[in-house]
C-alpha cells in the first residue's frame, strides 16, 4: 500500500532534536484542525525557521508510526512565528 499525500496547516507545538550518538532526525509536532501530526526531518540535527509557536503548512506522504500520523521529509512553508 502506498502512503497518501496530504497537506496540513497548523502550529508547531513541540520539537525534538537528536541527542549525541543518535540517528539524526528532528521531529516536530504540528497541531492542525484535523488532528496532530509528526513532521520527521531525516538526516537533520536542526531545521531552520521552525520553532515552537510557528505556524506552518507542510505536505508529503503520510504514514503511521506508533499509531501517530507522520510525514517524513515534508515540504514546508513557514506562515508566521508564534
Amino acid at each position: 500500500m502506498n502512503p497518501r499525500r496530504v497537506e496540513v496547516t497548523g502550529e508547531i507545538t513541540s520539537i525534538a532534536y537528536p541527542g549525541t550518538g543518535n540517528i539524526p532526525v528532528v521531529r516536530a509536532r504540528i497541531k492542525a484542525p484535523e488532528g496532530e501530526y509528526v513532521l520527521a526531518f531525516l538526516g537533520r540535527t536542526t531545521v531552520r525557521c521552525i520553532e515552537v509557536g510557528s505556524r506552518v503548512t507542510a505536505s508529503g506522504a503520510i504514514t503511521h508510526r506508533d499509531a501517530v500520523p507522520t510525514i517524513f521529509d515534508p515540504a514546508y512553508t513557514v506562515l508566521s512565528d508564534g
